[in-house]
């Protein structure tokens, strides 16, 4: 029995959120209290918000590192963003890529199917048949619905929603979000820092 409640223990003590990432402005307008994020010139304006998912399921910051972006184009040319061109790098030199919301959802929906239980029987023993009712994995459409949309964005227009990175180390003191966009057929790259902290 001591052995199943140190077990059951080590499994909560594992499910800690990820660390805390507080923006350092280097050049940025920050506002600490909301983990915001402004970077603006006379193409474009980007949003970046670090503690910002108040969606279903509440404990995804557990799983997952959920990042709320917004690109505004402020130009009259097209700025294209792509998948590859959001990434996390870390103080350690670490590259993390953006995961795609199918990939967080499955994964969401594996740690769901876990169970974990006890039971005890005395005697006499009894053997017989239970009933078989099918596992249907939960759904989470607000990782979709709410995530951000890679691609075109048209003058005057904005695009925004999350970008899900895989769960950062707890011993991270720094890591930074890249963000590069295209326009008129250049590339530019604009850099997030913050703060990880452990809660």
């Amino acid at each position: 029995m001591r052995k199943i409640l140190v077990f059951v223990a080590f499994l909560f003590i594992g499910c800690a959120p990820a660390p805390k990432l507080i923006p350092l402005e280097d050049g940025l307008t920050v506002n600490k209290e909301r983990s915001t994020s402004l970077y603006r010139n006379t193409d474009v304006q980007i949003l970046v918000r670090s503690q910002a998912w108040n969606f279903s399921p509440s404990d995804l910051p557990y799983y997952v590192t959920p990042i709320y972006l917004e690109v505004k184009n402020l130009s009259q040319k097209s700025i294209s963003i792509e998948r590859r061109d959001v990434y996390l790098l870390d103080d350690k030199g670490n590259q993390y890529n953006a995961l795609t919301p199918g990939d967080v959802s499955s994964m969401l929906s594996y740690s769901a199917g876990f169970s974990f239980g006890v039971a005890y029987y005395s005697y006499p023993y009894w053997l017989g048949w239970y009933p078989y009712y099918p596992y249907y994995p939960p759904t989470y459409p607000d990782i979709l619905n709410y995530s951000f949309v890679y691609g075109t964005v048209q003058p005057g227009s904005v695009l925004k929603g999350f970008v899900y990175f895989q769960k950062l180390p707890k011993e991270l003191k720094k890591v930074t979000l890249k963000v590069n966009y295209h326009i008129d057929g250049q590339t530019k790259s604009i850099s997030f820092p913050f703060e990880a902290i452990n809660r």
